[in-house]
């Protein structure tokens, strides 16, 4: 078996004469040295290829740190507004509590003035109905006062809540390009 095969093979190189065999050789060579000079080229472009990515990972890493401390002094300032808006909040709570008291006493003081009005004489009526009159209006100038003060809150809590805001969604802005 071995003697037949070694016949067969010795029959295919016979049909090869040298020159065809040194021709196959060299233009695999060839074939080989090509490839080999593109492969070189493409090792020579990985160093500046390493030195940009390593440029812009060290780029990437600034920004995150510039946005770390923007996002941290963004929230500290969150913060400090909420603690702001807290504040306020409380302020309204105390001064619509300040307005039911001066609601009942309004009401107490109007009772009071009926209760007097029944016990004087006519000639009374005249000055307690001015009297009347001076504490409505009294009663509609503290309305107002509390009415004002409770807007002016109103607005600055607005506008403490929508500069917040905005502060956050400019950072959330800035962020989610380096995110992605």
């Amino acid at each position: 078996m071995l003697t037949n095969e070694r016949n067969e093979l010795l029959e295919l190189l016979a049909r090869y004469n040298n020159n065809e065999l040194n021709n196959r050789l060299k233009s695999e060579l060839d074939m080989l040295k090509t490839q080999h000079k593109k492969e070189m080229s493409d090792i020579k472009k990985f160093p500046k290829e390493i030195c940009e990515a390593s440029y812009k990972c060290k780029e990437l890493s600034e920004q995150t740190n510039s946005y770390r401390t923007l996002y941290s002094q963004l929230l500290s300032e969150w913060t400090r507004l909420m603690e702001k808006v807290s504040m306020l909040k409380e302020d309204n709570r105390k001064l619509q509590g300040e307005q039911i008291l001066l609601q009942e006493s309004c009401e107490e003081a109007r009772r009071l003035c009926e209760e007097a009005h029944e016990k004087i004489y006519d000639m009374w009526t005249k000055q307690q109905q001015e009297h009347q009159r001076l504490e409505e209006d009294l009663q509609h100038l503290l309305k107002q006062e509390l009415l004002t003060r409770q807007w002016d809150l109103a607005a600055k809590l607005q506008h403490h809540f929508t500069v917040s805001q905005m502060r956050f969604e400019n950072l959330q802005q800035k962020l989610e390009p380096t995110t992605a």
